[in-house]
């Protein structure tokens, strides 16, 4: 085994500090954005929706509610378990015999913005 001369070590060693403070200092993980508890709809739409949260920047209540009212009454949303309603992709699988879960993101904007809701009788 050889031995590193006393410059050697200094070296190594300031290589490993700088690679390891290198890390360390990398760029943050961007903060994710705060998931609000928009209310329940209730009766308003044609089948009722209830439990909507909203989570994305810019991201309203209002919008979040605007969407959860579109999608019970777009049919599509119910036979196909996808479609579009307001920019916004739907995914919305039956969860039972009167109850569908809709998890709904934006197309059009560069940070992702979700509406997530359950809705049916």
């Amino acid at each position: 085994m050889q031995m590193l001369s006393r410059g050697s070590t200094l070296r190594v060693l300031a290589l490993v500090a700088l690679v390891t403070g290198g890390i360390a200092t990398a760029a943050p993980a961007a903060a994710r954005a705060p998931i609000r508890d928009c209310g329940d709809l209730g009766d308003a739409s044609d089948a009722g929706a209830y439990a909507i949260t909203a989570q994305g920047r810019g991201l309203t209540c209002a919008t979040a509610r605007g969407v959860a009212r579109a999608v019970p009454r777009k049919a599509s949303c119910r036979t196909q378990a996808n479609c579009t309603v307001r920019g916004f992709v739907c995914l919305v699988p039956q969860a039972g015999k009167e109850l569908w879960l809709a998890n709904c993101e934006s197309l059009s904007t560069a940070t992702t913005k979700v509406v997530r809701f359950e809705f049916g009788s």
